[in-house]
């Protein structure tokens, strides 16, 4: 009985390690796969990348805004190169929670994954992503790889540009009689209370005008490359001041699309918006379109959004193939267009933009990552809770 039971014991044993090896090789053998098509797409021509693409036949791309609408912008290049793009519905969390879980098995699901660019401080760009795409994109010196203060060394690329600025009414106010310079607000303010709207933390536009505010406010900072020390958010006391002595001059708004429906609705002059925005919701019939879009000399940011390859992408070459696509002077233009966004790529002309070429002039860099997120945090502490 007991030397049954040992050589059953060993037979299952040996089994399971039979079973355990084989599993090993499947993954080892998966991976080894997927990286070496990875390394194939730096080791491929530009033709032979496109081959390979058609050969795969599909991708996917996670984008987590506007998912109906790009569906069918997307026809294009369905049409153009016979390649399927599948866009599934998620949220931009969902979608980040997924390539985080993803990111160590051998094969995941993503081949094209949208998010912000300042979401690339998050993770380490190098490890998680093929590229750098800087050396696989063709006309790859027209492009952007920094976005939102946050270098992508190559590996994410700019697709979709938003910009902060100010909606207004003109049936309120003129454009002549826009402020300007952060005095022309200081004088708007006093004159007309409660005509300008913003909201800070829900949706980027009023950390926008505020930082802006804050910019002008203490202007011996160099907002690219200081650190949120002590010392650095001391200097900007002067800035909640500024924003404290004109309590109940300036409303704040629940979120950005309660700033531009009570901007349409007339109960505001002006508030804090993205152009992108202003112009979707024109198209859409949201608002009027006589609202219109500015860019105040004073500056403000502009930011955008960015794709990449996981590395562990089940078809590679086809989604670097979609992105060349994605950020073709071509299709920005129609992103332009159909969206209100800033193109991204330098061949492109922005005849469609809410804004003209000389004020485009009036953007300016989000400050660095780290920095801006302290002075979020520090106009709440010392002016929403002041």
């Amino acid at each position: 009985m007991m030397l049954y039971q040992l050589l059953y014991s060993l037979t299952q044993e040996g089994f399971i390690m039979k079973s355990l090896l084989l599993s090993l090789t499947v993954a080892t053998l998966t991976f080894a796969t997927t990286a070496q098509a990875s390394d194939d797409l730096s080791n491929m021509t530009w033709p032979q990348i496109v081959a390979q693409a058609k050969k795969e036949g599909t991708v996917v791309w996670y984008n987590w805004f506007y998912q109906d609408r790009f569906r069918g912008e997307v026809k294009d290049f369905e049409n153009h190169y016979g390649i399927k793009v599948i866009i599934p519905d998620g949220s931009h969390d969902a979608n980040m929670n997924k390539f985080l879980a993803q990111s160590s098995r051998p094969t995941g699901d993503i081949d094209v994954l949208s998010l912000g660019g300042s979401d690339l401080a998050k993770f380490k760009p190098e490890k998680m992503l093929i590229g750098p795409l800087s050396n696989l994109l063709p006309q790859s010196n027209t492009l952007k790889y920094k976005m939102e203060g946050v270098d992508s060394k190559g590996y994410a690329v700019s697709y979709w540009g938003n910009q902060t600025g100010i909606a207004y009414n003109p049936s309120l106010i003129s454009q002549k009689d826009l402020p300007q310079t952060l005095s022309d607000f200081s004088a708007y303010f006093a004159k007309h209370p409660g005509m300008f709207g913003f909201n800070y933390e829900k949706g980027g536009s009023g950390p926008a005008f505020f930082q802006s505010t804050v910019r002008n406010v203490v202007p011996d900072i160099d907002y690219q490359t200081a650190q949120p020390t002590a010392t650095t958010m001391a200097k900007l006391t002067p800035a909640w001041k500024w924003f404290n002595q004109r309590r109940g001059q300036y409303i704040i708004t629940a979120s950005n699309s309660d700033s531009m429906t009570r901007l349409n609705g007339g109960e505001f002059a002006m508030v804090a918006s993205w152009e992108d925005l202003t112009a979707s919701l024109q198209k859409e019939g949201d608002i009027s379109k006589a609202i219109k879009f500015y860019i105040p000399k004073m500056t403000m940011p502009g930011g955008g959004n960015v794709v990449m390859i996981p590395k562990n992408a089940p078809h590679p070459a086809a989604a670097l193939l979609f992105i060349h696509w994605l950020t073709s002077a071509k299709t920005q233009v129609t992103f332009n267009k159909d969206f209100g966004s800033v193109p991204q790529n330098t061949g492109s002309n922005s005849h469609y933009a809410l804004v003209n070429k000389a004020e485009r002039k009036n953007s300016s860099l989000w400050p660095d990552k780290p920095l801006s997120d302290a002075i979020n945090k520090a106009f709440i502490n010392h002016v929403i809770f002041h």
